[in-house]
């Protein structure tokens, strides 16, 4: 009789673990944010900005969808987009428009993830964006959840697109973090400035997108505590209010691979990157 209960208590656990297995890591790949045209066009002038904390790029993109222009400080494991206000009625394309984007580390993770959020009900989009060349390539896949200028998204590169970079079979089997990723998308050179990685975001978030951001949060194995989610390397921080305003993120910070001297970079009156050490905070403010 106790061998027969021993053994009922470890099939419980199994289809209890089953039922809720943890998904494979994700990592924090990109922060999007819409910002004013003033601190869009003076992000790239400070030279300490552009020559010591960040990698900068400006370019334009065309998708089978889509057409857009940002410009984007690389880090070692992590990217922030900055986009300015246009006419398009795209997310991204109004002044406020913010996203956070994970990626994951292994193709056909994502396949999984969509599998575990269609079992919980969540009211997910999904798609396959693809880049025009001589003919469209599949660029990568996507789960998310949208709001009205917000979107959160899961998202996973297709194998086409990374063998156009250089991957091998080998390394298109292989589970790797954003850092190793980059590491084999430029060709394993050093990476030559200081932005690591991003670890903080503080935003407004109203019903809506708090709900979006707690579904969000499970499906990446992050933590809720209190207003905070964190994965254990990035913590998303939220301040509740019944509306939310126009431009709701208030701070992103970011760690950096060396210690800097304390410093105020003013992009803008709207901008702000204060520097201390191996951490920066860029920080937002927009008369609400």
């Amino acid at each position: 009789m106790k061998q027969y209960l021993f053994i009922v208590l470890l099939l419980s656990n199994a289809v209890c673990y089953s039922q809720n297995r943890i998904l494979n890591k994700t990592d924090l790949n990109t922060v999007f944010v819409c910002i004013d045209s003033i601190s869009y066009k003076q992000l790239y002038i400070n030279k300490y900005i552009k020559d010591t904390l960040f990698f900068c790029m400006e370019s334009s993109q065309e998708t089978t969808t889509n057409s857009y222009t940002g410009k984007y400080l690389l880090g070692e494991s992590a990217t922030l987009e900055f986009l300015q206000p246009k006419s398009a009625g795209q997310i991204g394309d109004n002044f406020g428009d913010c996203g956070i984007e994970f990626k994951t580390r292994k193709i056909k993770n994502l396949d999984e993830v969509i599998k575990k959020a269609k079992s919980l009900n969540f009211p997910i989009d999904t798609a396959t964006t693809k880049i025009m060349d001589s003919l469209p390539i599949p660029w990568y896949k996507t789960l998310s959840f949208k709001g009205p200028n917000s979107e959160l998204a899961i998202m996973e590169y297709q194998v086409d697109y990374l063998m156009d970079l250089g991957f091998n079979k080998t390394q298109l089997n292989q589970s790797m973090t954003f850092k190793e990723f980059n590491n084999i998308a430029f060709g394993g050179k050093p990476y030559p400035r200081q932005f690591s990685m991003i670890t903080y975001l503080k935003l407004y978030a109203d019903k809506s997108l708090i709900d979006n951001l707690r579904k969000f949060a499970m499906l990446n194995n992050c933590k809720n505590i209190k207003n905070t989610f964190t994965n254990g390397e990035t913590i998303i921080e939220y301040i509740k209010v019944d509306t939310l305003p126009t431009f709701p993120v208030l701070e992103i910070g970011i760690s950096l691979l060396t210690e800097q001297k304390p410093r105020v970079e003013r992009i803008s009156e709207h901008l702000v990157i204060n520097i201390n050490r191996k951490m920066a905070k860029l920080l937002f403010n927009y008369t609400q």
